[in-house]
């Protein structure tokens, strides 16, 4: 039982550390980046929610390690994550 404790002690830990740098190309001419820091989410990924990602590409966003980067399809635009912590 506390070993269960303390994993969900640094579950909650990880989640409120982890921040991505995503890139959102919607066109030639249109391209944004943002920063996306958890310690502003109430709930974990929820600005990946918030902007309707799918549950299986949330499953990918959620194993991703520092450094690695994932490009999704969101529609008509292209979405390019790099977790930096």
């Amino acid at each position: 039982m506390f070993k269960k404790l303390l994993q969900s002690l640094s579950d909650a830990v990880e989640f409120r550390s982890r921040i991505w740098v995503v890139h959102i190309s919607e066109s030639f001419l249109k391209d944004q980046s943002f920063v996306v820091n958890e310690d502003q989410f109430s709930s974990p990924l929820s600005w990946m929610r918030s902007r309707g990602y799918s549950e299986t590409m949330l499953g990918k966003v959620e194993t991703m390690k520092r450094s690695q980067v994932l490009v999704v399809e969101l529609g008509e635009t292209t979405h390019q994550l790099m977790r930096v912590k």
